[in-house]
């Protein structure tokens, strides 16, 4: 993502926040590029500890759904924390992930595995049976 999609999306993810707790919060939802799928991870804080994340791993909705779709969620249905409330909001730091599509990586060890990431940049995602973790 880059600044001026953030100045895009971050306004997007607070107002979808916004409208399920009744405040007002106008914000432009006309850019091109949102109705292109996409896929993304909405994490929310407060004082520097998480307060609430959710996300998509493959994009299967336009960007702009999966946008207020994800900070809904994390705001009021992320199981580990009560939903966050109108008072909350001000306090709130919302941060956006854009996911790319997932490719899998040729690695020997984890230190190979290590030297192949770009912090910042790249997550990785487990799979072991039906457990699966992501780490952004």
């Amino acid at each position: 993502m880059n600044t001026d999609d953030g100045k895009i999306l971050l306004p997007i993810a607070r107002a979808a926040i916004a409208r399920v707790l009744d405040l007002p919060y106008a914000t432009d939802e006309t850019a091109p590029w949102l109705a292109e799928h996409g896929a993304c991870f909405v994490t929310l804080t407060q004082n520097g500890e998480l307060r609430g994340c959710i996300g998509t791993l493959q994009a299967h909705r336009p960007l702009l759904a999966d946008v207020k779709s994800n900070a809904v969620s994390a705001a009021m249905h992320d199981p580990r924390f009560m939903p966050l409330s109108a008072e909350e909001l001000d306090i709130t730091t919302v941060e956006i992930s854009l996911l790319s599509p997932t490719t899998a990586m040729d690695v020997r060890d984890e230190a190979d595995a290590l030297a192949q990431m770009r912090p910042n940049v790249d997550g990785i995602l487990f799979e072991y049976g039906r457990y699966r973790s992501t780490f952004l």
